[in-house]
């Protein structure tokens, strides 16, 4: 089951971004429902071994009988969409170069799916080295942020044109090895990093408000990240919750089996 809640009926459910649902959320002001998380209605359980599922004949996925498939079937329901939908917003397709800032869960899942994609090359950016050499184990290339800047590591290894495509897995709590927060430091990465005309694609957390944020205006969702370099380069963004049932589906096409056993692997 996906952890969106969505009625399948309104608008946005029809055209597939049901994390967008326009019913199933109470607060004013935000589209899209969760189990357990903040904002997004009045609904417990994202770590719960039982909860109440609304809607559950369009929210619950159809899964064959038997054991066969357990390990694939484990990462469908938030991690393994949310890393293939980065990929999907960046644009990642055959024979790209790709990005990935953050090398936790969605990070590794980001560079899993974009070899699925068809990327020709994976580069994972982060400063802790067991991150970094799971990132290695899914075929990645690692990128100390220890070592120096990130996107120059990136630009040198790719002839100075930088990444095609760029994925950010890391959210508005970034943090520099010294543990300060950079609310803006990973999309000014990125824009740094990818080629003019490439594609990011956002899809670690950034909130409207953060009472405890490092700056007046990240606490009021104003991130001042370097818009005018990504306007020069003529790149396009693409930002959000994942919209996990539509994702489910393609992630978990027939061409992408055994897709969790490879996961679950290479964290082995």
């Amino acid at each position: 089951m996906p952890f969106n809640i969505a009625c399948g009926t309104c608008r946005n459910c029809v055209a597939g971004w049901t994390s967008f649902c326009l019913r199933t959320n109470p607060t004013e002001g935000v589209d899209g429902a969760a189990y357990g998380y903040a904002q997004m209605g009045p609904y417990d359980g994202g770590q719960a071994e039982f909860l109440r599922v609304p809607f559950a004949d369009f929210n619950l996925l159809a899964l064959p009988s038997g054991a066969e498939w357990e390990r694939d079937f484990a990462m469908l329901s938030d991690i393994f969409p949310t890393g293939y939908h980065g990929a999907e917003l960046a644009g990642v397709g055959p024979g790209d170069k790709v990005a990935v800032f953050g090398a936790g869960p969605v990070g590794l899942l980001a560079a899993h799916s974009s070899y699925l994609r068809g990327a020709a090359r994976v580069f994972v950016a982060d400063y802790q080295p067991d991150r970094l050499v799971l990132a290695e184990r899914f075929g990645a290339t690692p990128v100390n942020i220890a070592d120096g800047d990130p996107a120059g590591q990136i630009r040198d290894a790719t002839g100075g044109l930088g990444a095609d495509c760029g994925i950010e897995a890391v959210g508005y709590q970034a943090h520099d090895p010294a543990g300060q927060e950079h609310p803006e430091m990973v999309l000014d990465g990125l824009v740094s990093a990818v080629r003019t005309t490439g594609g990011i694609g956002v899809v670690g957390v950034y909130v409207p408000q953060d009472a405890k944020a490092a700056t007046d205006g990240a606490k009021e969702g104003r991130i001042g990240f370097d818009f005018g370099t990504l306007f020069q380069k003529g790149q396009r963004v693409g930002t959000g919750q994942c919209p996990a049932q539509a994702v489910q589906r393609r992630a978990a096409r027939p061409d992408h089996r055994w897709a969790g056993n490879a996961v679950a692997a290479r964290l082995a």
